[in-house]
């Protein structure tokens, strides 16, 4: 009897050791982070340094204190997303002020067209807005121009302002958006539209319902995977998937919505479960709402091809289904795509001379996708994470070591299963995936060459190399690598993964705070 009282408390100091070990790294890890940033990147006055060294101390503490408590409880993974979901979402959203996501102020513009469109709330009957909200655009561009300089003139941003322009012209790519894929933020700017006058107010509200209506899914998908919930934790809290989720943007939606349906065929084909009706209306749903965000996301319904005869009432109504769900998937994508063309001529008179180039040089433009994957393939790939395009083009630059972590983590959580049994899957299905993989990967390319390369002043018509990928276009894509991978296991501690992937938060957000505050 002593001598097993004597192990456990030998137990218990060596868990009690770990911990303080690894406080003390983390802690020591956090301190050359700050001072680095305080010292090194901060070029500002010594009382904003210290205001800023105590943000980046609570942020520190709050990391932290997240880690310890996922150490000290027995959380599912999916309540553990939603916890640090939460926590960073509300970093990410305070310290990035509105109008400086990607390619946020076209898409704001977007939203309020929609919620003025669809609505019954008439506010405001035209598309002009104050001149002060056009500024947020040369904010993101020039790193001369302090933010501060916009929340001084906070009022200059009323939608009562005395004098307008209409930016709603200005911003062509708009009208190539669904209004599905806005449903969410539409939601909150219609809110934000009753509540106040002040665009800075009524976007913090859009931005605030496409967060939680993104933060749901994905918690929805990582409960509803039986395996690989590491893998999808860890492409969940991407820093620039969390970021695309926070800011109002298109992607907010279209990669929620292709995460919960790639987690719903891999729970039904890993389980062999039969799907009932609910389901089957779920995933049709899924299907149409994807190909109307994206129709470059439109092979991703071929993903149904995985299921199985096993996973319905009999072969006919296997074949039903995804007759009936392809068939719809493909009429109301292409419908899309038509209105949107007709738009995006209008706009952009050069695209169509940019399809016409591919369509009469094939081979040209094969060599045009290998030079562009030869110069910038490692580009895309540190994109992916936390790359130049996570907050703005001109001022922002996320070190490549953090990058590099994250990738590495999520590669290697791919790796790991934890349930004893593999996912059933042939050699054939694993190629049809990789299959959509590819053409997804090369319709998304092909649309930015033709949308935005093509612009004058960007690049120009047969450009040598595709100018506007942003690797975040591809996270949808890295998730299908869990059909492709079924059997390789990796003998590695999903915490250590899981808390690899958390701290290089860390040094994100202190960037953003360099960038922005």
């Amino acid at each position: 009897m002593e001598q097993n009282n004597t192990q456990i408390q030998e137990i218990e100091n060596n868990k009690k050791l770990k911990f303080i070990i690894s406080q003390i790294f983390y802690f020591l890890f956090a301190t050359i982070i700050i001072m680095y940033f305080r010292n090194v990147v901060f070029k500002a006055e010594e009382n904003i340094k210290n205001i800023l060294q105590i943000t980046m101390i609570i942020i520190a503490i709050s990391i932290d204190g997240i880690l310890v408590i996922f150490k000290k409880t027995k959380l599912e993974v999916y309540k553990q997303f939603i916890i640090l979901a939460s926590v960073l979402g509300i970093f990410y959203f305070t310290l990035t002020p509105f109008g400086n996501g990607t390619d946020e102020v076209s898409h704001f513009l977007r939203v309020f067209e929609i919620s003025r469109k669809y609505t019954n709330i008439h506010i405001q009957e035209d598309t002009t807005f104050p001149p002060a909200f056009s500024k947020l655009v040369d904010y993101k561009n020039s790193i001369l121009i302090k933010y501060e300089n916009y929340i001084n003139e906070f009022d200059a941003f009323s939608m009562n302002s005395d004098e307008r322009r209409d930016l709603i012209k200005e911003y062509w790519n708009i009208k190539l958006y669904s209004p599905i894929q806005y449903i969410p933020q539409v939601i909150g700017v219609t809110v934000g539209r009753v509540l106040s006058d002040n665009i800075i107010v009524i976007g913090m509200f859009g931005r605030i319902t496409g967060y939680i209506f993104w933060v749901v899914l994905c918690a929805i998908s990582i409960k509803l995977v039986p395996n690989k919930k590491t893998f999808f934790l860890i492409l969940c809290l991407l820093p620039v998937n969390i970021f695309s989720a926070v800011c109002i943007s298109g992607d907010t939606v279209t990669n929620a919505v292709c995460t919960l349906f790639i987690a719903l065929i891999y729970r039904k084909v890993y389980l062999k479960e039969k799907i009932n009706k609910k389901e089957k209306f779920l995933l049709l749903i899924l299907c149409c709402m994807i190909a109307l965000c994206k129709i470059v996301y439109l092979p991703f319904v071929m993903i149904i091809l995985l299921l199985k005869e096993e996973n319905f009432e009999n072969k006919k109504e296997l074949k039903k289904f995804v007759i009936i769900t392809i068939a719809l998937s493909v009429i109301v994508g292409l419908s899309w795509l038509v209105i949107g063309s007709m738009n995006l001529v209008n706009s952009n008179a050069s695209s169509t001379e940019q399809l016409k180039f591919i369509l009469s040089n094939p081979l040209e433009y094969c060599m045009i996708i290998m030079r562009t994957l030869t110069q910038k393939g490692a580009q895309y790939i540190y994109q992916l994470c936390t790359g130049d395009e996570l907050m703005c083009h001109a001022k922002t630059t996320i070190y490549p070591i953090v990058s590099y972590i994250v990738s590495i983590c999520l590669l290697m959580s791919l790796f790991v299963n934890e349930d004893s049994k593999a996912l059933e899957i042939n050699t054939l299905r694993k190629v049809w995936t990789m299959l959509i993989m590819f053409g997804t990967s090369l319709l998304i390319i092909t649309a930015i060459y033709i949308q935005w390369t093509s612009l004058a002043g960007i690049g120009k018509i047969g450009n040598e190399i595709i100018l506007g990928i942003q690797g975040r276009y591809f996270i949808p894509v890295v998730a299908l690598m869990i059909f492709a991978f079924n059997k390789t296991r990796l003998e590695t501690d999903k915490k250590y993964l899981i808390t690899g992937a958390i701290l290089m938060q860390f040094p994100v957000l202190c960037q953003i705070i360099n960038v922005f505050v």
